[in-house]
């Protein structure tokens, strides 16, 4: 048998050899590669009110186990979670709506995770970005300031307004004022103002809050820490 021959038969063995390796990659690669899923309901940067659908669909349901949905509003360490098990995949299953005005108004993203039946296989995701804005109210306490030392009467200022409104005319319907999370004055309409007379509070921290309602039933609220001194205070027992 000469060189040139042994040289060819030599060249076939390691290609017979190689080769299942290589096909087994491609095959899985690809496998990776032809799954597809899109969220179908909503378009990037759209802006959203009330109840809305979140659907997703792959491209080959049949592969995938299970897909799972993620609702996370920016800067949020706490994430609304659902698992669907069968095609077409919705948030809460069944088509099921999300009411968006269990968020804050502002970006807010959406992402399907999709499992595939062949755990050698790898995840495969879709995120869309999306604005929710339901014109929920704005309040803001103005005084005191927060963790402001406080000796002798201040007045609780709070600002609240209702610029847009989706279903009826916009205003504020409520605005409460909680200290220690007891009710301490309502209103229904402005000024928001109060004198607060730290006397009878135990020296320390307090939480003064403020709960603006507006027509639709939005609410957002606002919080400040105060810390009434000894001096302010006929109960610090000195």
């Amino acid at each position: 048998m000469n060189k040139f021959t042994c040289a060819i038969l030599f060249a076939l063995s390691l290609f017979i050899i190689v080769s299942p390796s290589i096909n087994a990659v491609e095959r899985k690669t690809g496998a990776v590669e032809e799954l597809k899923v899109e969220i179908i309901s909503l378009k990037e940067d759209e802006r959203l009110h009330g109840n809305i659908t979140i659907e997703a669909r792959v491209n080959d349901p049949a592969a995938v186990k299970y897909c799972e949905f993620y609702i996370q509003e920016t800067d949020a360490k706490d994430r609304y979670s659902w698992k669907d098990y069968s095609a077409p995949y919705f948030w809460g299953g069944d088509g099921q709506p999300l009411d968006t005005t269990i968020f804050d108004d502002g970006p807010v993203s959406a992402v399907a995770f999709c499992f595939p039946q062949d755990d050698q296989l790898a995840m495969f995701q879709k995120r869309v970005h999306f604005i929710i804005d339901n014109g929920r109210p704005m309040v803001k306490i103005l005084s005191p300031l927060d963790k402001a030392r406080i000796n002798q009467n201040v007045a609780i200022k709070v600002d609240a307004r209702d610029t847009k409104s989706i279903r009826t005319k916009a205003g504020i319907k409520r605005l409460s004022i909680y200290l220690d999370g007891a009710l301490l004055k309502q209103y229904t309409t402005p000024p928001y103002q109060i004198e607060l007379n730290p006397c009878l509070l135990l020296p320390g921290l307090h939480s003064i809050r403020a709960v603006a309602e507006d027509t639709e039933g939005l609410t957002v609220a606002d919080t400040v820490i105060i810390e009434v001194t000894d001096q302010g205070s006929i109960l610090g027992g000195k």
